[in-house]
Protein backbone atom coordinates (compact mmCIF):
# COMPACT_ATOMS: atom_id res chain seq x y z
CA UNK A 1 0.00 0.00 0.00
CA UNK A 2 0.93 3.60 -0.90
CA UNK A 3 0.01 6.34 2.18
CA UNK A 4 -0.05 9.53 0.46
CA UNK A 5 -0.25 12.88 2.62
CA UNK A 6 -2.59 15.31 0.77
CA UNK A 7 -3.34 17.70 3.63
CA UNK A 8 -1.27 18.61 7.25
CA UNK A 9 -4.39 20.58 8.47
CA UNK A 10 -6.54 19.13 11.02
CA UNK A 11 -9.63 20.35 12.06
CA UNK A 12 -9.11 18.76 15.37
CA UNK A 13 -5.58 20.86 15.93
CA UNK A 14 -7.63 23.68 16.11
CA UNK A 15 -9.33 22.71 19.46
CA UNK A 16 -5.96 21.09 20.66
CA UNK A 17 -7.58 17.76 21.24
CA UNK A 18 -5.06 15.32 20.12
CA UNK A 19 -2.70 15.15 22.66
CA UNK A 20 -1.54 11.91 21.72
CA UNK A 21 -2.17 11.90 18.13
CA UNK A 22 0.19 9.02 16.21
CA UNK A 23 -0.51 10.46 13.00
CA UNK A 24 0.93 14.19 12.57
CA UNK A 25 2.92 17.09 14.12
CA UNK A 26 1.16 20.20 14.74
CA UNK A 27 0.32 22.64 12.07
CA UNK A 28 2.45 25.82 13.21
CA UNK A 29 5.22 23.59 11.70
CA UNK A 30 4.16 24.13 8.54
CA UNK A 31 3.86 26.96 6.70
CA UNK A 32 0.33 27.55 5.16
CA UNK A 33 1.52 26.83 1.40
CA UNK A 34 2.35 23.36 2.27
CA UNK A 35 -0.74 22.80 3.92
CA UNK A 36 -2.47 21.27 0.79
CA UNK A 37 -0.95 18.59 -1.65
CA UNK A 38 -1.71 20.22 -5.08
CA UNK A 39 -3.16 18.69 -8.22
CA UNK A 40 -0.11 18.89 -10.00
CA UNK A 41 2.32 17.58 -7.15
CA UNK A 42 -0.40 14.61 -7.39
CA UNK A 43 0.33 14.29 -11.04
CA UNK A 44 4.44 14.43 -10.77
CA UNK A 45 3.56 12.02 -8.10
CA UNK A 46 1.44 9.43 -10.07
CA UNK A 47 4.12 9.85 -13.43
CA UNK A 48 6.96 8.87 -10.82
CA UNK A 49 5.21 5.84 -9.22
CA UNK A 50 4.76 4.63 -12.74
CA UNK A 51 8.54 4.52 -13.10
CA UNK A 52 9.55 2.64 -10.00
CA UNK A 53 8.52 -0.72 -9.49
CA UNK A 54 8.01 -1.08 -6.13
CA UNK A 55 6.00 1.68 -5.62
CA UNK A 56 3.67 0.81 -8.64
CA UNK A 57 3.66 -2.66 -7.23
CA UNK A 58 2.49 -1.42 -3.79
CA UNK A 59 0.00 1.10 -5.44
CA UNK A 60 -1.37 -1.66 -7.26
CA UNK A 61 -2.70 -2.92 -4.05
CA UNK A 62 -4.29 0.65 -2.61
CA UNK A 63 -3.50 4.00 -2.23
CA UNK A 64 -4.64 5.45 1.18
CA UNK A 65 -5.20 9.66 0.91
CA UNK A 66 -4.68 10.52 4.65
CA UNK A 67 -3.48 13.94 6.55
CA UNK A 68 -4.17 15.74 9.03
CA UNK A 69 -7.71 15.61 7.34
CA UNK A 70 -7.27 14.73 3.81
CA UNK A 71 -11.27 16.57 3.22
CA UNK A 72 -9.45 19.83 4.15
CA UNK A 73 -7.55 19.76 1.13
CA UNK A 74 -9.45 22.15 -1.70
CA UNK A 75 -8.84 19.86 -4.44
CA UNK A 76 -9.23 16.29 -3.08
CA UNK A 77 -11.56 15.09 -5.50
CA UNK A 78 -9.34 16.02 -8.89
CA UNK A 79 -6.47 15.03 -7.05
CA UNK A 80 -8.44 11.03 -5.97
CA UNK A 81 -9.05 11.04 -9.69
CA UNK A 82 -5.73 11.88 -10.34
CA UNK A 83 -4.29 8.76 -8.31
CA UNK A 84 -7.46 6.49 -9.90
CA UNK A 85 -5.88 7.00 -12.90
CA UNK A 86 -2.60 4.28 -11.53
CA UNK A 87 -5.32 2.09 -9.80
CA UNK A 88 -8.61 1.73 -8.91
CA UNK A 89 -8.03 1.14 -5.57
CA UNK A 90 -8.05 4.23 -3.80
CA UNK A 91 -9.36 4.92 -0.75
CA UNK A 92 -9.47 8.55 2.09
CA UNK A 93 -9.12 8.40 5.68
CA UNK A 94 -11.24 11.22 7.41
CA UNK A 95 -12.25 11.83 11.17
CA UNK A 96 -15.92 12.41 9.75
CA UNK A 97 -16.04 15.70 12.56
CA UNK A 98 -18.48 17.10 10.34
CA UNK A 99 -21.04 19.79 11.80
CA UNK A 100 -23.56 20.17 8.52
CA UNK A 101 -24.42 18.29 5.35
CA UNK A 102 -23.45 21.89 3.67
CA UNK A 103 -20.14 21.26 4.95
CA UNK A 104 -17.64 21.66 1.56
CA UNK A 105 -16.07 18.80 3.47
CA UNK A 106 -18.92 16.68 3.11
CA UNK A 107 -19.53 17.95 -0.72
CA UNK A 108 -15.73 16.45 -1.11
CA UNK A 109 -16.75 13.20 0.74
CA UNK A 110 -19.92 12.67 -1.09
CA UNK A 111 -18.27 13.15 -4.57
CA UNK A 112 -15.11 11.02 -3.66
CA UNK A 113 -17.82 8.12 -2.45
CA UNK A 114 -19.62 8.15 -6.15
CA UNK A 115 -15.93 8.13 -7.61
CA UNK A 116 -15.93 4.59 -6.39
CA UNK A 117 -13.08 5.82 -4.01
CA UNK A 118 -13.71 3.89 -0.54
CA UNK A 119 -13.48 6.33 2.42
CA UNK A 120 -12.49 5.57 6.03
CA UNK A 121 -13.06 6.63 9.11
CA UNK A 122 -11.07 6.81 13.03
CA UNK A 123 -13.64 7.01 15.73
CA UNK A 124 -13.69 9.64 17.64
CA UNK A 125 -15.91 9.40 20.99
CA UNK A 126 -15.82 13.34 21.71
CA UNK A 127 -17.94 13.98 18.85
CA UNK A 128 -19.50 10.33 17.70
CA UNK A 129 -23.24 11.55 19.02
CA UNK A 130 -22.89 15.67 17.66
CA UNK A 131 -21.20 14.44 14.29
CA UNK A 132 -19.78 10.90 13.50
CA UNK A 133 -22.95 9.12 13.84
CA UNK A 134 -24.95 10.72 11.20
CA UNK A 135 -22.62 11.16 9.13
CA UNK A 136 -21.51 7.37 9.31
CA UNK A 137 -25.42 6.84 8.20
CA UNK A 138 -25.19 8.64 4.89
CA UNK A 139 -22.32 7.02 4.35
CA UNK A 140 -23.36 3.64 4.11
CA UNK A 141 -25.94 5.29 1.99
CA UNK A 142 -23.08 5.68 -0.73
CA UNK A 143 -20.77 3.03 -0.18
CA UNK A 144 -20.96 -0.76 1.13
CA UNK A 145 -17.44 -1.16 2.58
CA UNK A 146 -15.72 0.85 5.41
CA UNK A 147 -12.55 0.37 7.44
CA UNK A 148 -12.82 1.78 11.22
CA UNK A 149 -9.78 2.90 12.83
CA UNK A 150 -10.00 2.95 16.79
CA UNK A 151 -7.72 4.20 18.74
CA UNK A 152 -7.27 3.90 22.65
CA UNK A 153 -6.07 4.55 25.38
CA UNK A 154 -6.84 2.12 27.96
CA UNK A 155 -9.05 -1.32 27.69
CA UNK A 156 -12.14 0.89 28.84
CA UNK A 157 -11.59 3.24 25.90
CA UNK A 158 -11.51 0.61 23.47
CA UNK A 159 -14.73 -1.21 25.16
CA UNK A 160 -16.62 1.98 25.01
CA UNK A 161 -15.56 2.64 21.16
CA UNK A 162 -16.38 -0.95 20.58
CA UNK A 163 -19.76 -0.44 22.28
CA UNK A 164 -20.78 2.64 20.10
CA UNK A 165 -19.99 0.76 16.98
CA UNK A 166 -21.72 -2.26 17.70
CA UNK A 167 -24.99 -0.39 19.45
CA UNK A 168 -24.44 1.85 15.82
CA UNK A 169 -24.51 -1.24 13.10
CA UNK A 170 -27.25 -3.00 15.72
CA UNK A 171 -29.84 -0.55 14.90
CA UNK A 172 -28.40 -0.47 10.87
CA UNK A 173 -29.59 -4.49 11.01
CA UNK A 174 -26.63 -5.04 9.75
CA UNK A 175 -26.13 -8.83 11.32
CA UNK A 176 -22.89 -10.08 10.47
CA UNK A 177 -20.74 -6.58 11.73
CA UNK A 178 -23.12 -6.77 14.71
CA UNK A 179 -21.72 -10.58 15.36
CA UNK A 180 -18.04 -9.55 14.81
CA UNK A 181 -18.06 -6.57 17.14
CA UNK A 182 -19.95 -9.04 19.63
CA UNK A 183 -17.00 -11.15 19.99
CA UNK A 184 -14.60 -7.77 20.14
CA UNK A 185 -17.15 -7.14 22.88
CA UNK A 186 -17.16 -10.29 24.88
CA UNK A 187 -13.24 -10.41 24.53
CA UNK A 188 -12.19 -7.33 25.75
CA UNK A 189 -14.66 -8.04 28.78
CA UNK A 190 -12.91 -11.23 29.55
CA UNK A 191 -9.74 -9.34 29.75
CA UNK A 192 -10.62 -5.88 31.54
CA UNK A 193 -11.91 -8.05 33.94
CA UNK A 194 -9.20 -10.87 34.57
CA UNK A 195 -6.37 -8.57 33.39
CA UNK A 196 -7.12 -4.90 33.59
CA UNK A 197 -3.33 -3.89 33.54
CA UNK A 198 -1.98 -6.31 31.22
CA UNK A 199 0.72 -5.67 28.80
CA UNK A 200 0.91 -5.79 25.19
CA UNK A 201 1.51 -9.63 25.18
CA UNK A 202 -0.81 -10.79 27.07
CA UNK A 203 -3.38 -8.37 24.89
CA UNK A 204 -1.75 -10.00 22.31
CA UNK A 205 -3.02 -13.61 23.22
CA UNK A 206 -6.14 -13.07 24.26
CA UNK A 207 -7.41 -11.38 21.59
CA UNK A 208 -5.46 -14.33 19.51
CA UNK A 209 -6.81 -14.75 15.65
CA UNK A 210 -9.93 -12.95 15.92
CA UNK A 211 -10.86 -11.84 12.39
CA UNK A 212 -10.78 -8.06 11.31
CA UNK A 213 -13.24 -8.32 8.79
CA UNK A 214 -16.71 -9.60 8.05
CA UNK A 215 -17.74 -9.56 4.62
CA UNK A 216 -20.52 -10.39 2.74
CA UNK A 217 -21.77 -8.93 -0.83
CA UNK A 218 -23.73 -6.56 0.27
CA UNK A 219 -21.37 -5.01 2.65
CA UNK A 220 -17.91 -5.51 4.13
CA UNK A 221 -16.73 -4.37 6.93
CA UNK A 222 -13.10 -3.98 8.67
CA UNK A 223 -11.83 -2.83 11.30
CA UNK A 224 -8.32 -1.39 12.74
CA UNK A 225 -7.25 -1.20 16.44
CA UNK A 226 -4.47 0.85 17.17
CA UNK A 227 -3.32 1.67 20.87
CA UNK A 228 -2.38 5.69 21.10
CA UNK A 229 0.66 6.63 21.81
CA UNK A 230 2.42 9.39 23.91
CA UNK A 231 4.23 11.87 22.28
CA UNK A 232 7.19 14.24 23.90
CA UNK A 233 7.72 18.09 23.52
CA UNK A 234 10.34 16.84 20.57
CA UNK A 235 7.55 14.84 18.78
CA UNK A 236 9.09 12.03 19.41
CA UNK A 237 6.71 8.73 20.12
CA UNK A 238 7.25 7.57 23.66
CA UNK A 239 8.72 4.23 23.94
CA UNK A 240 5.52 2.72 25.94
CA UNK A 241 2.04 2.97 24.87
CA UNK A 242 -0.60 3.87 26.74
CA UNK A 243 -3.12 1.12 26.69
CA UNK A 244 -0.02 -1.32 27.85
CA UNK A 245 2.82 1.12 29.97
CA UNK A 246 4.09 -2.33 31.39
CA UNK A 247 5.45 -3.57 28.47
CA UNK A 248 7.84 -1.98 25.19
CA UNK A 249 5.54 -1.57 22.63
CA UNK A 250 7.84 -2.88 19.56
CA UNK A 251 7.08 -2.77 15.84
CA UNK A 252 8.18 -5.15 13.56
CA UNK A 253 10.27 -3.46 10.38
CA UNK A 254 9.38 -5.77 7.03
CA UNK A 255 12.18 -3.14 5.44
CA UNK A 256 14.90 -4.05 7.48
CA UNK A 257 13.85 -7.44 5.94
CA UNK A 258 13.89 -6.89 2.68
CA UNK A 259 10.22 -6.25 2.27
CA UNK A 260 8.60 -2.88 1.87
CA UNK A 261 4.64 -3.03 2.29
CA UNK A 262 3.51 0.59 2.72
CA UNK A 263 5.63 3.27 1.35
CA UNK A 264 4.43 6.63 3.42
CA UNK A 265 4.87 9.86 0.85
CA UNK A 266 4.51 12.96 2.83
CA UNK A 267 3.87 15.91 1.06
CA UNK A 268 7.29 16.91 0.08
CA UNK A 269 7.87 13.59 -1.41
CA UNK A 270 9.87 12.35 0.70
CA UNK A 271 9.44 8.61 1.53
CA UNK A 272 9.57 6.34 4.55
CA UNK A 273 8.61 2.56 4.59
CA UNK A 274 6.15 2.65 7.32
CA UNK A 275 2.47 2.61 8.54
CA UNK A 276 2.89 5.42 10.55
CA UNK A 277 2.57 8.55 9.18
CA UNK A 278 4.17 11.28 11.34
CA UNK A 279 6.56 11.12 14.14
CA UNK A 280 8.31 7.92 13.93
CA UNK A 281 11.46 10.32 13.29
CA UNK A 282 12.99 7.38 11.50
CA UNK A 283 15.79 8.77 9.71
CA UNK A 284 16.37 6.84 6.97
CA UNK A 285 14.80 8.28 4.18
CA UNK A 286 14.18 6.30 0.72
CA UNK A 287 13.91 9.15 -2.02
CA UNK A 288 11.93 11.89 -2.71
CA UNK A 289 9.33 11.01 -5.20
CA UNK A 290 9.09 14.68 -6.36
CA UNK A 291 12.70 15.41 -6.89
CA UNK A 292 14.47 12.64 -7.80
CA UNK A 293 14.69 10.75 -10.44
CA UNK A 294 13.81 6.93 -10.47
CA UNK A 295 16.86 5.57 -10.53
CA UNK A 296 17.99 7.97 -7.58
CA UNK A 297 14.89 6.32 -5.82
CA UNK A 298 15.88 2.99 -6.07
CA UNK A 299 19.93 3.63 -5.07
CA UNK A 300 17.94 5.60 -1.98
CA UNK A 301 15.99 2.74 -0.97
CA UNK A 302 18.66 0.01 -1.46
CA UNK A 303 20.78 2.02 0.76
CA UNK A 304 18.35 2.86 3.80
CA UNK A 305 17.37 -0.53 4.22
CA UNK A 306 20.95 -1.37 4.30
CA UNK A 307 21.04 1.36 7.12
CA UNK A 308 17.74 -0.08 8.73
CA UNK A 309 19.01 -3.50 8.99
CA UNK A 310 22.36 -1.99 10.98
CA UNK A 311 20.27 0.07 13.19
CA UNK A 312 17.48 -2.32 14.06
CA UNK A 313 20.15 -4.84 14.92
CA UNK A 314 21.77 -2.45 17.47
CA UNK A 315 18.33 -2.22 18.90
CA UNK A 316 17.76 -5.70 19.36
CA UNK A 317 21.47 -5.78 21.39
CA UNK A 318 20.26 -2.56 23.40
CA UNK A 319 17.36 -4.76 24.45
CA UNK A 320 18.74 -7.73 25.49
CA UNK A 321 21.80 -5.89 27.54
CA UNK A 322 19.17 -3.84 29.42
CA UNK A 323 19.56 -0.20 27.09
CA UNK A 324 15.98 -0.19 25.60
CA UNK A 325 15.13 3.23 24.51
CA UNK A 326 18.33 4.19 23.83
CA UNK A 327 18.99 6.16 20.23
CA UNK A 328 20.82 4.80 17.42
CA UNK A 329 23.68 6.48 15.12
CA UNK A 330 21.67 5.27 12.40
CA UNK A 331 18.38 6.94 13.36
CA UNK A 332 16.18 4.18 14.04
CA UNK A 333 13.08 4.63 16.59
CA UNK A 334 14.19 2.66 19.39
CA UNK A 335 11.21 0.56 19.21
CA UNK A 336 11.77 -0.69 15.98
CA UNK A 337 12.87 -4.34 15.44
Amino acid sequence: MLSIFVETSCNRYNRDECISCHVYEPLMEHPVSEWHLTVEQARNMVEKIKNVEVLHTLAQQEINLTGGEASQNPDIVEICQTFQTITPHVCLHTNLDILSEKSKRWSRLVEIMKLNARVDITLYPTVWESSQKLFLGKMLELQNKLIVNVVYESLSDLKNQIGLLQNFFQEKGIAHVTELLQTYSEKIDALTNEHPNCDDKIYTAHMGDIEAFASKPEFIFGISLLPAFNVDKNGYRAMTSLPFPQDKYLIGCPAARGSIDIMTIQQNGEMTPCCDVGNLKCQPKFGNVLKDSSHEIMEKMETSMKVLASGIRKNHKNIKNGKAGMQVEEGIPPYCQ
